[in-house]
């Protein structure tokens, strides 16, 4: 890791930023309800898996703000808003499109392999997509976190390219260790996870397609299939699991769900193979 004295930002002054918006993120989380959304409107079930996703709004708020009201930290903004090199309605779309094929590939193969056993249960078009909404708010607030601003300011202090990359993907599992049935195979995926989000952002200058592919692949298993994520099963879904027949094996873990598995990483791993190979055949040249 080569350190760049030019730059501003030391690991330490990150992980100050880190612990103080995290302890601000904690205090907000106990003062955000659902509001109008309730048992009156949706079933106790909505409303519990609507309750999980949507106090992270409260994480967008403290970030943006940070960014915004300390001058040293403004530049994150050109890497959050839209612009024509890496933050398109395309690539965001194309992060939507890799999140989904890499959740479904993933649930498709524990489904063949006689892991899971799914039922139909109902679709409702609106709450479906007003949980598309929260869950893509949940989502984008940690790549907010992860991959804008914690990214960023790594950036600004070491030139080694992959540095970001990999510091982020520690912070981003780690994120996750107070979870529900988490493991080493968890956390190893978390890992792999961060580093493909990651990827996005190192060699598309993509944070969008970080957010649609962090978006769909919660959606996809949580709330499309009814599967835990990272641990947590939604009590509303399209797909509702048989927890008494689901078994555990190389792709699906009863407990974390597909995140447990091998199969997951093995995915998630040939994903960010073919992102650096996209890049080297067809990109580089252009951006050079």
């Amino acid at each position: 890791m080569i350190e760049n004295n030019n730059k501003k930002f030391g690991l330490r002054d990150n992980a100050v930023w880190i612990s103080v918006l995290t302890f601000i993120l904690i205090v907000l989380s106990e003062f955000m309800p659902m509001g109008t959304v309730n048992g009156t409107l949706f079933s106790s079930g909505y409303t519990d898996t609507f309750n999980l996703y949507f106090p992270f709004w409260g994480m967008w708020t403290v970030f943006i703000i940070a960014i915004v009201v300390v001058k040293k930290n403004r530049y994150i903004l050109d890497k959050i808003k839209y612009n024509s090199s890496g933050n398109t309605f395309r690539t965001l779309i194309i992060g939507f499109l890799i999140g989904f094929l890499m959740n479904g590939t993933c649930a498709l193969t524990a489904y063949l392999h006689g892991d899971i056993k799914l039922r139909f249960d109902r679709f409702e078009f609106f709450p479906i997509l007003l949980m598309f909404i929260v869950v893509f708010i949940q989502s984008s607030a940690e790549e907010l976190a992860c991959r804008g601003f914690m990214y960023q300011r790594i950036a600004n202090k070491y030139q080694h390219p992959w540095a970001p990359t990999i510091i982020t993907a520690i912070f981003f599992m780690a994120l996750h260790l107070g979870n529900d049935h988490i493991s080493l195979m968890p956390i190893l995926d978390l890992f792999v996870s961060g580093l493909v989000f990651g990827a996005m952002i190192r060699y598309f200058d993509s944070l969008w397609m970080a957010m649609g592919c962090h978006t769909t692949w919660n959606f996809t298993q949580n709330i499309l299939l009814g599967l835990p994520n990272s641990g947590s099963i939604s009590s509303y879904s399209i797909f509702v699991l048989d927890k008494n027949s689901a078994t555990s094996s190389f792709a699906y873990d009863t407990g974390f769900g597909l995140e447990g598995s091998i199969m997951s990483i093995v995915v998630q791993v040939i994903s960010l193979v073919l992102m650096v190979y996209v890049y080297h055949k067809y990109l580089r040249k252009e951006q050079h």
